[in-house]
């Protein structure tokens, strides 16, 4: 009975102390986002098809912010989703 008191209690105080650290870490390791991007990506279907010749929505959001990739590059989301691009390119070029 002692055994698995020492086994649970160990267990506990470990999950606790990863906790903490997985906790202090994530705020230390932190990467600040371009919010244009996260704008774009919000818009975007979440395929992840690839369709756009990128490896997912991120990347094609990255590559449409940064100007690498056109309006259209989603081809999944079309005319809609072109436009809410467009949308949110101009208001960041004009702020």
């Amino acid at each position: 009975m002692k055994d698995i008191l020492i086994s649970v209690s160990t267990l506990g105080v470990l999950g606790v102390l990863f906790g903490v650290l997985l906790g202090v870490f994530n705020e230390k390791f932190k990467v600040e986002e371009d919010p244009l991007v996260q704008a774009i990506y919000e818009v975007l279907p979440h395929g992840e098809c690839g369709a756009c010749g990128f490896p997912g929505c991120h990347p094609c959001a990255e590559a449409i912010a940064e100007g690498r990739a056109g309006y259209d590059a989603c081809p999944v989301g079309g005319k809609e989703v072109e436009q809410k691009v467009r949308e949110i390119m101009e208001k960041a070029k004009s702020a």
